[in-house]
């Protein structure tokens, strides 16, 4: 028995560039422990198992990363989405999260988009030994995410944000409150709207190298600045990439580019999937 694996790198127009993802279309049944170990065979941010479709559109889909399994990713859900788009010939995608949220996706030209709900913002006392862990002595503002588990400090310009270089064994111990660090600040320049950077050592991911759920908080956070709709952001990481952001009036819309590296079958003993 054998499932259909592709390797993409998404959220960028290049190959070597964005976020390496693998995705693992399955046949049938996969128990967690397999996933997990395919996940750190992998060794990527993200892998996704997407398993056979509940009707005509809907894919439950689960991430792991090398420590084990996440609620979301939005990399990894647009991976997948090309893939079922672009290859498979799928017309309408709605995907299935473990924890019941549906997410539906789109195309329009070469960008796939994900729609997300739209999380919100609450106040967040930063640990002293989080910040000097980071390097930052001054924010702008900060903000926490519960559904994500992530903390957002704005910094003042983009040359604070790329010259930021974490003690990462130091994060993890400042807090157990957080799985994520985003920074960020307005961009510079005229091509983006905003730059960030992700730190989930918590994870087992030290820098994101293109970070997709966050912007379920971002998007509503940099319309109200900018004051646009639709917005497109730079993250500043080692490899890059460019996202995509509509925010609507209950929700959010991340979109990105993909391009396939590898396409590939992943072989099973009878026992492995049911």
């Amino acid at each position: 028995m054998a499932s259909a694996y592709y390797l993409l790198d998404t959220f960028s127009e290049e190959k070597f560039k964005g976020n390496p993802t693998p995705i693992c279309f399955l046949d049938g049944v996969l128990d967690k422990q397999t996933m997990c170990a395919l996940a750190k065979e992998f060794s990527a941010p993200v892998t996704a198992f997407v398993a056979p479709a509940k009707d005509d559109h809907t894919f439950p889909i689960r991430y792991f990363t090398v420590t084990g399994e996440i609620p979301a990713c939005g990399h990894a859900t647009i991976g997948a989405a090309f893939v079922l788009f672009n290859i498979l010939g799928k017309k309408h995608i709605v995907f299935e999260t473990k924890e019941k949220i549906r997410l539906k996706a789109r195309k329009e030209g070469d960008i796939t988009y994900i729609g997300y709900p739209k999380f919100e913002r609450t106040d967040f006392d930063i640990p002293m030994e989080l910040l000097e862990a980071l390097g930052i002595e001054n924010s702008k503002t900060h903000f926490f995410c519960r559904e994500l588990e992530s903390l957002f400090i704005e910094l003042n310009d983009e040359r604070e944000v790329s010259q930021v270089q974490p003690d990462f064994n130091r994060l993890t111990q400042s807090t157990g409150k957080v799985k994520e660090v985003v920074i960020m600040s307005r961009s510079d320049g005229q091509h983006y709207d905003f730059v960030l950077r992700s730190f989930c050592p918590w994870i087992g991911i030290d820098e994101d190298p293109v970070t997709g759920s966050v912007h379920s908080v971002l998007g509503h956070f940099w319309k109200d600045i900018t004051q646009k709709d639709d917005l497109i952001a730079w993250q500043a990481s080692p490899r890059g990439g460019k996202v995509f952001i509509r925010a609507l009036q209950n929700g959010v819309e991340i979109g990105g580019s993909s391009s396939v590296i590898i396409e590939g079958e992943l072989k099973w003993a009878q026992d492995v999937v049911g």
